[in-house]
């Protein structure tokens, strides 16, 4: 019974140049404007200083924003009220200023300098003979 019934073939025809979906695609499509194209560009960043992180907006003690006084060795920012100590506008440095925690680290790493450094004594040597 199913060998005699005869099957039809149906062709697609796949090639779609020349037809009409690019013409519905571009229908379909989000229209062209320069403000969309200015959107889809990256931000131009501004130019970093080489060797320095860029500090934080706003104070690493109490976390609120405003004047704040930026560290020159790490990314860390204050009021000058929350430094430690508290600094006045009269007490800041001229040139270069580093935070509390940098002070201390820097005296932490110069501490373990010194006890690497030989100190004049000569060392010995035990035979075990």
């Amino acid at each position: 019974m199913w060998e005699k019934m005869e099957t039809k073939t149906i062709v697609y025809d796949l090639d779609t140049s020349g037809g009409l979906m690019e013409q519905i695609q571009a229908l379909l499509a989000p229209p062209k404007t320069d403000e969309a194209e200015k959107r889809s560009r990256k931000p131009e960043k501004e130019p970093r200083r080489s060797g320095r992180a860029t500090n934080h907006d706003s104070c690493d003690s109490c976390k609120e924003g405003g004047d704040l006084l930026c560290c020159d060795h790490c990314p860390a920012a204050f009021h000058l009220q929350c430094c430690n100590p508290p600094l006045s506008e009269e007490m800041l440095p001229p040139g270069e200023w580093m935070c509390h925690r940098c002070t201390v680290r820097r005296k932490v790493l110069a501490k373990g300098e010194e006890r690497r450094k030989p100190q004049g004594k000569t060392l010995r040597r035990h035979s075990m003979s």
